[in-house]
């Protein structure tokens, strides 16, 4: 249909190819036309819907579909899908398909932490390769509200407020100095999400 649409042809009728649709699809870098492939414009369209909701995360939709796929809508997460015919489900099979196909897409969004409220402080891989509850598993058991924000937990001046016990000695104390240097120097900002200028493979 598109190569009709291409050379002028009605979707009844057949016009003489004078080009190759291959060629036609080639990368100009070829000396060919480069018209693209239908497949990666049709993921691109769909991934843009991810990078608004990171973009935008208190617009109206995004809202609801966090409130029906769970946090971020499962984009980092394992979502909660309850049909297989959501729109949002596609978008998101889409994503892992090529992932499985050795092309990250997600990892090309640089999370930045905006203003700490989109970020969960333990859950989310927002400092270092793992959760913070992962790095610093005797502080996540000392926690009283182990899904808090980032800015719930950047503004403490008194950490006894959010912690069931104080740490005791030996690791539990040593975790928690590593955790307080860790994210000492973090600051907020109003940006949520940026793209990396890395090319997909």
């Amino acid at each position: 249909m598109r190569n009709n649409f291409f050379i002028g042809g009605d979707l009844g009728e057949k016009e003489m190819t004078w080009v190759s649709w291959k060629k036609c699809m080639s990368s100009k870098k070829s000396s060919v036309l480069g018209i693209g492939s239908i497949m990666a414009l049709n993921t691109c369209l769909l991934f843009k819907w991810i990078w608004h909701m990171l973009k935008h995360p208190y617009d109206l939709w995004a809202i609801v579909i966090k409130e029906l796929h769970g946090h971020n809508g499962g984009i980092f997460d394992v979502p909660s899908f309850t049909s297989c015919y959501s729109p949002w489900y596609g978008i998101m099979s889409s994503v892992k398909t090529l992932k499985q196909k050795g092309i990250d897409v997600l990892s090309l969004c640089i999370r930045k932490l905006g203003n700490g409220t989109s970020i969960r402080f333990l859950d989310d891989i927002w400092c270092g390769h793992q959760p913070l509850k992962i790095q610093f598993p005797r502080v996540f058991m000392l926690d009283n509200d182990k899904s808090c924000c980032i800015s719930s937990r950047l503004t403490l001046d008194d950490w006894s407020n959010v912690l069931r016990k104080q740490p005791r000695g030996g690791i539990e104390s040593h975790q928690f100095s590593e955790l307080e240097q860790l994210i000492g120097t973090v600051e907020l900002s109003e940006h949520m999400v940026s793209l990396s200028h890395q090319r997909v493979p």
